[in-house]
């Protein structure tokens, strides 16, 4: 587990022995258009997973992040000749009467990072990681903070937090790199008797009616794709026993934001798979021009699911992937047997836990706990399976599903 004190006490000795400050000041920004500047600037050049972007977390802030009352903690780390160096895209929402500070997004990210520039990676020891949190913390008045689903690294380049104290998160994250084509991309992941039982499986629906695969480019068809995933995501979630945290307050409106149907520029991208118009399968996925990442997925419950529409969309995505240049395809966190098809790497992910005030320091041993039981759960599979079952039986529904489904239970 890690330690509390970090922040307060044992880097302020460390870092009277640095040679060099990786940043002189920071600047809080409590709106999205006061950083937008600089945070793009970052972006052009810099290091950041597709989800730490403005237009995506400004979707959510004023959807889900108002409705839970989150303030906006924009924190900007300059040079003394006020170049920004790397930016902690952070919400703080008030919890047991400590403001406890987070990644924006919640949930609904998968990978989280502050936003830095490559050439000052190095830089951030981890003196100069604490120190960033530390002033961050003066600043905003944080008690606690709990970040959480962090990589390593990133394309090559470290995080600048990883070298704080740190526990491992409950799930592990699925990516892939991508060929050249999508023919050479199968070829290496999946079996021939696989890509085999795909044909056979994409012929029964031709048999059946019009087949169409898609990425959704029209407000018509992301639309389409997005009432059509609603709907289903809700009836199995509900078949299942899971709480629907797509219907808690503000999650529809920021999907639906992100997507580009509420006078907003989209960024995120959809993914449909519709038999004579009927959507069975649907994707949602946040990217940049190197990398696909899933975020959501619903199929039908009809007898079609048996066919996998889940699957042979995953597949087309791969290839539109590829098309678009991109070299990188992930499936985000928790474990699930469709994704060894397309994401055969495993990405460990780490939470930074940490208090800066005394009621903080008290708060981190009891949030790292929780993260740590559930961790706990998950890789104890006589455990988790108890727990699925107790799960399903609070569910109307209890019937099987499909084993090649994709779907994200905690999406």
């Amino acid at each position: 587990m890690p330690s509390a004190s970090l922040i307060s006490s044992s880097s302020a000795s460390v870092e009277a022995s640095m040679g060099s400050r990786a940043f002189e000041r920071i600047e809080l920004r409590s709106s999205f258009a006061e950083a937008d500047a600089a945070w793009r600037e970052l972006l052009s050049g810099g290091v950041a997973t597709p989800y730490q972007t403005p237009d995506f977390l400004r979707a959510w802030a004023d959807n889900v992040g108002r409705q839970e009352k989150v303030e906006l903690a924009l924190a900007i780390a300059r040079r003394a000749d006020g170049r920004a160096v790397a930016l902690l895209p952070l919400g703080v929402s008030r919890r047991f009467g400590l403001r406890v500070a987070s990644y924006l997004g919640g949930t609904h990210v998968n990978y989280n990072l502050p936003v830095f520039a490559r050439d000052a990676a190095e830089a951030f020891t981890p003196a100069e990681a604490a120190r960033l949190l530390r002033e961050v913390a003066a600043a905003a008045r944080i008690d606690l903070f709990a970040l959480s689903n962090q990589p390593e690294r990133w394309r090559d380049a470290p995080n600048p937090l990883a070298g704080l104290p740190h526990q491992p998160s409950p799930d592990f994250a699925y990516s892939g790199r991508l060929e050249a084509s999508v023919e050479a991309h199968l070829k290496r992941y999946v079996s021939a008797k696989t890509r085999s039982a795909q044909r056979r499986k994409l012929r029964r629906f031709e048999e059946r009616g019009e087949v169409r695969i898609y990425r959704a480019e029209t407000e018509a068809d992301r639309a389409h794709v997005l009432d059509a995933y609603f709907a289903q995501k809700a009836q199995r979630l509900a078949a299942r026993g899971i709480d629907n945290v797509f219907a808690e307050p503000g999650v529809e409106d920021f999907i639906r934001t992100a997507a580009g149907l509420r006078d907003a520029p989209a960024s995120i991208d959809l993914y449909g798979f519709d038999l004579d118009g009927q959507t069975i399968a649907t994707f949602g996925v946040i990217a940049d021009r190197d990398r696909m990442c899933g975020m959501f997925n619903s199929i039908t419950s009809c007898d079609l699911a048996r066919y996998s529409p889940g699957e042979l969309l995953l597949t087309f995505m791969v290839e539109d992937a590829i098309g678009r240049g991109m070299s990188e395809f992930d499936l985000g966190v928790g474990a699930a047997a469709y994704k060894a098809l397309f994401c055969p790497d495993v990405d460990p992910l780490f939470d930074t836990i940490l208090g800066v005030s005394p009621l903080g320091r008290a708060g981190a041993g009891v949030y790292a706990a929780k993260r740590a039981a559930k961790a706990w759960v998950k890789s104890n599979p006589a455990v988790y399976a108890f727990a699925t079952r107790i799960r399903k039986l609070r569910a109307k529904n209890v019937e099987a599903e499909p084993d090649a489904a994709p779907d994200k239970p905690d999406a």
